[in-house]
């Protein structure tokens, strides 16, 4: 699953948002085979719009729809293979699947720092970025010297 999406602020303050959703699979139906290594090809769906909101509204979008249906042959190893009698050693099961892809965004507009604005600093620092500490050797738990 992919999203993009572009915004741009207007003059009237509201956002403009590109959208472009994108769901991608493996398509066995469509797979090439080399040297006995099967290559599945791969399946994708994709929208795309353009979208007008007020700051912190939210929008879906939805439609990105999947309909799979997939064979599967289960078999008692060597006793499936019996002509006639194998058919009581197999089982063949056959799933039907639908997705959709549902896509909820809400914009918000942020301010960016000011130029004259500094970063405020951590109040704890980290005992672990002690610069006296960096190049300090350590010694293993068992009490032996390191060489």
């Amino acid at each position: 699953v992919k999203l993009e999406f572009t915004g741009t602020i207007e003059e009237n303050n509201t956002i403009r948002l590109k959208v472009f959703p994108e769901v991608s699979s493996l398509d066995f139906t469509n797979s090439v085979v080399i040297s006995g290594f099967v290559l599945p090809a791969i399946a994708t769906r994709h929208a795309e719009t353009v979208v007008e909101l007020k700051d912190g509204q939210s929008f879906g979008i939805a439609g990105l729809l999947d309909q799979r249906t997939t064979s599967q042959l289960s078999k008692v190893p060597g006793l499936g293979d019996i002509p006639i009698l194998g058919q009581l050693f197999r089982s063949r099961s056959i799933n039907k699947t639908n997705s959709e892809l549902m896509v909820i965004v809400t914009p918000t507009i942020v301010d960016p720092l000011t130029t004259t604005a500094v970063p405020e600093v951590p109040k704890m620092p980290v005992p672990l970025l002690d610069p006296k500490k960096f190049d300090k050797p350590t010694s293993p738990k068992d009490g032996t010297k390191q060489p």
